[in-house]
């Protein structure tokens, strides 16, 4: 109901531009590209076509590069310096503006963190300081270097307002080129581009002007502008304020998006699921205040809630309110907000699994609770179908994969019926909820549990199903989806044979036995983890908080490299070592026994060491649960299974599946 948010549903002017509400999606990089001609991908126009059939008022397009030498590490990005990009453009606008929003356009030099490799020719920055992204030193940039610098940034705003663009937004922050040259922690410059604060904006007001004569005055023109860069030596929130202002005074643009970080500190930048909300509005509330009446927009962070999005515009800490993660979890976002549905919203849970996580592993992002993100052209708004003949359907297992399932069949017609041996749906995902600091995670079954009974699935709990109840049900189709479980042998990648003593009457534990609370555990707790994923350090926090003196041994160089992507491995790491948690990176258990193990590095195999251990935990192979699927199979008249049953993976490959199958029964 849009009375409720009367502000975040008001239109608002942004230079030459009125918005008709002041959501606006964020810019963020989404890896549609065509590899080939570093275009943007028919992926990509679909994408932004969702979120604005899905009610944002603005779409600011994730950064594009405006020069070969700005080649994004690890992802490519759109390619500006081409003019032949402006027909692939103009697909974007054309199909945001046929749905009544608007959109501007990202634009960036990455400056010292360059991808060397696949451009060939050095990284260009005002200073040589090394860059911890690229692993690279930059070249320092001559004057020569500088003016095509400017030009590229020119030449990509007339390619933009070439597509139809209705703004442009210059990237001031992350550490890219514009915010190193204004930056003291970068900027070591003794030329006239160099030292003083007025000198060190020189760069950033010659890209101002070079760009708004490219736009015109029908193009808006803006800066997303790095609020502190949360560098010892770097610019603060003082600094900022005051490049803002100045900035203003030239009249030469028309709003400011404030951000803050830098590449050395992505783990705030980038907020993931033990990330604080809202670390943004401090730094847009007072550059708001500094430059008013010039708009200023801001993502605040992890917000899902649309009366803290109202709140934030009645306070006036910014004029539009930015989503980025909340809106590749739901594109409908605003518009469930207007019609008053807020409990149908698909709230993002911050896990970065499949945003940061798959964009470092040089992946189009995606969501772990929403399949249809990347492929919105075959599962987009209004692509469902009923299904050609209504069944009954029944499902087995009520983690995420068989809520998907379910309700998708019920969605499409079908008489559809989950059952679950557990007292509560979930599977997993509760048990991971269990875990410290991330019981977001909840929200993916909270929202599927939701759905399901507003569809009119049968849900039945604690029920074990057997080939002989399935006989008396009768059903048309079933959709196995019984998950899989921890093995408390050892069994992994690095030994495919069961750990000696690992049987060991009340010694070894797994994870589920641990978080379900069907183990004792001792005061001293070997952790032995062969996932390097969130679950030993999330268990070896959880168990040191309760008093245990807990010692975590994994096989790889550092402990849970895989939280590196998804940027909570830093928040993890700091809790541990307040904990007192020891950590032996390299290193697996050789042998269990009745008070302590031996545990070996992996270079040094032969050389033992003895760990004091009451309880051992493994985390390493996860069993599918098939058992039900290979006793049902050739006995039944139509069998699928589905997730963590059929291989063990996570929640987004198990939605993945769940879903090809839900929208083809």
């Amino acid at each position: 109901m849009p009375d409720q948010y009367p502000l975040l549903f008001s239109p608002v002017e942004i230079g030459p531009v009125t918005l008709e509400n002041r959501v606006y999606h964020a810019p963020i990089t989404t890896n549609f590209i065509d590899r080939e001609t570093g275009f943007p991908s028919e992926a990509m126009v679909d994408y932004y076509a969702e979120r604005a059939k899905g009610g944002v008022g603005l779409i600011i397009q994730g950064a594009a590069d405006v020069a070969p030498a700005s080649d994004f590490w690890p992802v490519p990005h759109t390619r500006m310096d081409d003019e032949a990009i402006v027909p692939v453009l103009r697909r974007i606008v054309d199909r945001v503006h046929d749905h009544g929003a608007r959109i501007f356009l990202e634009i960036f030099h990455i400056g010292q963190a360059s991808n060397t490799r696949r451009h060939g020719g050095p990284a260009v920055a005002p200073s040589a300081i090394p860059s911890l992204v690229a692993g690279t030193t930059p070249k320092v940039m001559e004057h020569e270097d500088i003016e095509a610098a400017v030009l590229s940034f020119a030449r990509a705003t007339a390619h933009a307002a070439a597509a139809g663009y209705d703004g442009i937004e210059l990237h001031v922050t992350h550490g890219y080129l514009l915010e190193q040259f204004l930056s003291p922690f970068f900027n070591k410059r003794s030329d006239e581009y160099g030292g003083t604060l007025e000198n060190r904006m020189r760069f950033l007001l010659q890209v101002v002007d070079r760009c708004r004569d490219a736009a015109g005055r029908h193009v808006a023109l803006g800066l997303r502008l790095v609020g502190d860069e949360l560098l010892p030596g770097g610019l603060t929130l003082d600094d900022t304020t005051e490049i803002a202002v100045r900035v203003s005074a030239t009249g030469k643009v028309d709003f400011i998006d404030v951000d803050v970080g830098s590449h050395q500190n992505y783990h705030v930048t980038m907020s993931p699921l033990y990330g604080t909300p809202g670390y943004n509005l401090p730094y847009s509330a007072a550059i708001r205040e500094a430059v008013d009446p010039l708009p200023v927009l801001c993502a605040p962070g992890r917000l899902v809630d649309p009366g803290a999005a109202e709140q934030i515009l009645r306070d006036g800490h910014a004029d539009l309110i930015g989503l980025g993660r909340a809106l590749i979890s739901d594109a409908q976002w605003p518009l469930k907000v207007r019609e008053g549905r807020r409990d149908d919203i698909r709230q993002c849970v911050f896990c970065n699994q499949y945003t940061m996580g798959n964009l470092y592993k040089g992946l189009p992002v995606s969501c772990i609770q929403n399949p249809a993100v990347g492929r919105e052209g075959a599962w987009g708004i209004d692509t469902l179908r009923a299904a050609a003949r209504p069944r009954n359907v029944v499902v087995v297992g009520g983690g995420p994969a068989g809520m998907e399932v379910a309700r998708l069949a019920r969605l499409r017609g079908h008489r559809v019926a989950l059952y679950e041996r557990q007292e509560a749906l979930g599977g997993q995902v509760l048990l991971a909820g269990a875990l410290p600091g991330r019981g977001e995670m909840e929200g993916v079954v909270r929202w599927l549990r939701m759905q399901i009974e507003k569809a009119g699935v049968d849900v039945i709990l604690s029920t074990e199903v057997t080939p002989a109840l399935l006989e008396r049900l009768d059903p048309d189709v079933v959709v196995i989806a019984t998950g899989a479980s921890f093995m408390a042998n050892g069994v992994s990648g690095i030994v495919s044979e069961p750990i000696p003593g690992w049987d060991l009457e009340g010694v070894t534990l797994t994870p589920e036995m641990v978080l379900r609370g069907t183990g004792k555990v001792g005061p001293a707790v070997v952790i032995a983890d062969a996932q390097g994923d969130v679950v030993a350090p999330a268990l070896a926090q959880l168990l040191a908080s309760r008093g245990s003196r807990v010692t975590l041994v994994t096989c790889f160089p550092m402990v849970a490299p895989k939280l590196t992507e998804e940027m909570n491995l830093p928040y993890l790491y700091s809790a541990l070592y307040e904990l007192d948690v020891e950590m032996l990176p390299n290193t697996w258990v050789a042998g269990i026994r009745a008070g302590s193990i031996d545990v070996f590095n992996l270079y040094v195999p032969g050389q033992l060491r003895q760990v004091a251990a009451d309880t051992v935990i493994i985390v390493s192979a996860r069993s599918s649960s098939e058992e039900l699927y290979f006793a049902l199979k050739g006995k039944v008249g139509e069998l699928h299974r589905v997730g963590d049953c059929v291989a063990p993976g996570d929640i987004g490959t198990a939605m993945l599946d769940a879903h090809r199958l839900g929208t083809r029964l």
